[in-house]
């Protein structure tokens, strides 16, 4: 089984593309996404999970739900996936540990529930501390991160080290991903990159850098 060398950058952009065939907001993406890499870096679903339950990260219903309390919340999460929930109900848990030194959340009505554990990663962020157990979710405030590692040690390690994907995972992955590009055509072509092709054959923008340069591949779409 070989084994591939995925950077954050490629992986962003990869789950990035997924999330918006999902229906997501795109200023929802960044937080949804955020989830699935760190689900990746704790071994949980990770990419495997967003590419089997792909179409349950989805919004329906995002505004049913419900959240009761103060420094105890109660959060009926409405049948949504745990990411679709995670990057709200960690911004009300750690605004409640601010606000009362301490506060707990506990978390019903909530698919692929086990991703909860997410919340923990997500919190130091915050510079906040998350207890995972079940649905609970209990939440002390700490002193905020000085730095990129202790901002997100997860992130950071796969800003160093990057994520090991076995291949025909992340080969399924990808292709998920493209489904989010408009289909390959003359159009697409002549406005993709740092140029734009126009109608007449005019270049426009930054002028080709290498050799290898084929303009013919702005023109025509191979059969």
């Amino acid at each position: 089984m070989r084994t591939l060398h995925v950077s954050v950058r490629e992986a962003r952009m990869c789950v990035d593309r997924i999330l918006l065939t999902c229906g997501l907001p795109s200023g929802y993406v960044h937080g949804v996404r955020e989830c699935v890499l760190l689900s990746q870096s704790l071994e949980l679903g990770g990419f495997g999970h967003l590419l089997a339950s792909h179409a349950a990260v989805r919004m329906e219903g995002f505004e049913r739900i419900r959240v009761t309390g103060e420094d105890a919340l109660s959060v009926d999460g409405a049948g949504l996936h745990a990411w679709v929930l995670l990057p709200s109900l960690v911004d009300l848990a750690v605004d409640a540990a601010r606000r009362y030194g301490s506060a707990t959340a506990q978390v019903a009505n909530l698919r692929h529930s086990e991703e909860l554990s997410v919340a923990a990663a997500l919190a130091t962020r915050y510079g906040a501390r998350i207890h995972v157990e079940g649905g609970r979710l209990s939440v002390k405030h700490h002193a905020r991160p000085r730095s990129a590692e202790q901002w997100d040690p997860l992130l950071h390690a796969a800003m160093q080290n990057g994520y090991d994907v076995e291949e025909k995972l992340w080969r399924a992955v990808y292709a998920l991903s493209n489904t989010a590009l408009a289909p390959d055509s003359v159009v697409s072509r002549r406005h993709a990159g740092p140029v734009v092709l126009s109608d007449d054959g005019e270049l426009l923008g930054r002028l080709p850098q290498d050799d290898d340069f084929d303009m013919n591949m702005l023109k025509k779409v191979a059969p």
